[in-house]
Formats: structure tokens, C-alpha cells, sequence
């Protein structure tokens, strides 16, 4: 069980022991916050880093609340509650429900993927929505579903949509075909042409998972975003040939010759094969500092050795292949 925090107060990540939950464990630490996660994962590795272990997947109705009631009493404050992945619409409810009987504010991370856009726009929060029929692809239909969950509350929440993150524990490749590629830097120092849709002419928008933890801790201190969605991504889109040949330069290899490829269009990928501008109106989000651009993004999702790259592209590309 966690040790009491300090009276500057405890964070809580639900699914806080990935990318972004360990970027905002580093970021609590840096504000003097004591950190805990809640996760199936008992990953223990870094100082300070607290986790509850817990399978959502088999947590039966209320356990959620009831291990967050335990862990972090009355009368510890509570600066930022952060749902990153794991749960399901029910339990986003009932988070968001302690939450609101606690007076915590709440940040969640959602995905820009859920505008109704067509390739070549410029998509900010006024943007349309994708209703549920239109949602063509099981992600999409659960993104909707768990916004849902948490817009239905009374609470202080807010949701962060957000398109490519990198970091140390992502994996890189920013579209078809090699989105999100376990194989890309094999590929890459194969010296072999990438296949990119449209020859990579594409923009991307990206964040760093560091920057992405940041807005949420600044959100949930800001009464100006509560009950908003906000899109949160590195103000300046990159060029996904760009993306592919800095990666290259990298890794200290020469720049790939790039072929175009054709994504099926009944494909979940082909959604990221979309050349979009996400963007962003709310004032909160232009208050953001942005500490990385792609070259630092990418060296530091490079600065895993390429063994745990490989094997952390294994079970992220099981999670892929669920959608």
C-alpha cells in the first residue's frame, strides 16, 4: 500500500504505468506531487513510482473506488485524477463519480480520430463529432462510448483529444504502411523503400507523452477547462516523409527512398492516412508549453535499446490487432 503523501498532495493515473502514465509520475515528482498509479501491471522500477495493481478487466462494480477510497483517505488532497486507459465506460463512470464526491478535478484522454473530418481540413474542438453509426471501426465506437461515460457526469472533468504520441515505450510510424511498425527500424536500416500513403505526403500531428502529461496537470488546476474537450497536440504539424527521414537521420542512417502506397479504405489505418491539421481555439490549450518537437520526441523514443523497442512493439501491436 502507498505511504501517505505529502500535503502538497497524491496524483492518480488509472492505467498509469505506460508511456504517458510514467511521463506524469516524472512531472508529479517535479512538482513536489506525490504519484500513484492504479494498473494491472506491478511495474515498481523507477523511485518513488507507487502502483496499485489491479486487473480492470476482472474488478468487479464499485472496486475501483472503493481501492482509490482506501489508498488515498479523505483529507489528502487530490490535485489531478487522470483516466489513460484500461477502463471501460462503466468504470469511467464510476471514477468520475469519486471524483465528484471528492471534489477532484479529472482529466481523460480521448483521440482526435473522433471528428467528423475530411483530409485536407484544419479540425479544431468546433468540429463535429462523429455520431455512433458513423463510427465505422470497434475503436471509434469505444472512444465514443467512454467520452460518454464521462460527459454524463456533473463533475470537474475534462477531456484531452490527442492524435500521435511519442516516447520512451511508444512505438514509431506515423501512417500506412508503416504505422506504428514493431519492424520499422529493421526496415529502415535494411535500406529498403518505405511504401507511405500518398508518398508521405501527410501532416501529422504529435505530442510528446511528457507534454501530454503536462497539459493534464495544468488542466485540472484551470477552472477554465472544466466540462471541455480539448485537443492537445504540438502546435506545429510535421510532414510525415519528414517524420520517416529525421528518424532515419537518427539513427544514423541514410535518407529512405519513399513509394507510395494505396490504404485499403475500409482499413482502421487508413484514418490515419487522412492528410489533417488538428489544432486547437481553447485559450487553456495556447497557455501549453510545448518542451519537444519531433527531433527531441523521437530521440527520446529512441533511447530504449532496439531489444525492448522489439519486444515492446510485440505487445502493442496486440493491442493494435484488437481494434
Amino acid at each position: 500500500m502507498p505511504q501517505q503523501a505529502p500535503s502538497t498532495g497524491t496524483v492518480i493515473a488509472l492505467g498509469g504505468t505506460g508511456m504517458i502514465g510514467r511521463a506524469l509520475h516524472d512531472i508529479a515528482q517535479r512538482r513536489g506531487l506525490s504519484f500513484l498509479s492504479l494498473s494491472l501491471d506491478p511495474d515498481a522500477r523507477a523511485d518513488g513510482f507507487a502502483n496499485l495493481q489491479l486487473d480492470f478487466a476482472t474488478a468487479p462494480e464499485g472496486a475501483i473506488a472503493a481501492a482509490l477510497a482506501q489508498a488515498v483517505p479523505a483529507g489528502i488532497t487530490i490535485p489531478a485524477l487522470c483516466v489513460i486507459a484500461g477502463l471501460s465506460p462503466s468504470q469511467i463512470a464510476e471514477v468520475a463519480g469519486f471524483a465528484a464526491r471528492r471534489g477532484v478535478p479529472l482529466a481523460q484522454i480521448s483521440s482526435c480520430l473522433l471528428y467528423r473530418a475530411e483530409a485536407g481540413s484544419v479540425v479544431n474542438e468546433s468540429t463535429a463529432t462523429l455520431t455512433e453509426p458513423e463510427a465505422a471501426f470497434p475503436y471509434l465506437r469505444l472512444k465514443l462510448a467512454e467520452e460518454a461515460a464521462l460527459t454524463g457526469t456533473s463533475g470537474d472533468w475534462r477531456l484531452l483529444r490527442t492524435n500521435h504520441i511519442l516516447g520512451q515505450g511508444g512505438l514509431l510510424g506515423c501512417i500506412p504502411g508503416h504505422n506504428r511498425d514493431p519492424q520499422l527500424l529493421g526496415h529502415l536500416r535494411s535500406g529498403s523503400p518505405l511504401h507511405l500513403a500518398r508518398g508521405g505526403q501527410v501532416r501529422v500531428s504529435v505530442i510528446h507523452a511528457e507534454d501530454l502529461a503536462a497539459a493534464m496537470l495544468d488542466f485540472c488546476a484551470d477552472p477554465s477547462t472544466r466540462g471541455q474537450i480539448l485537443n492537445v497536440v504540438h502546435p506545429e504539424p510535421v510532414m510525415a516523409d519528414a517524420y520517416f527521414r529525421q528518424l532515419a537521420a537518427l539513427l544514423g542512417l541514410a535518407k529512405p527512398a519513399i513509394a507510395e502506397l494505396q490504404p485499403e479504405p475500409e482499413g482502421f489505418w487508413a484514418l490515419t492516412a487522412r492528410d489533417i491539421h488538428f489544432t486547437s481555439r481553447h485559450p487553456a490549450v495556447g497557455r501549453l508549453s510545448f518542451r519537444h518537437d519531433l527531433i527531441s520526441a523521437l530521440r527520446d523514443t529512441l533511447s530504449v535499446d532496439e531489444a525492448a523497442y522489439a519486444a515492446l512493439g510485440r505487445h502493442m501491436q496486440g493491442r493494435l490487432n484488437e481494434r
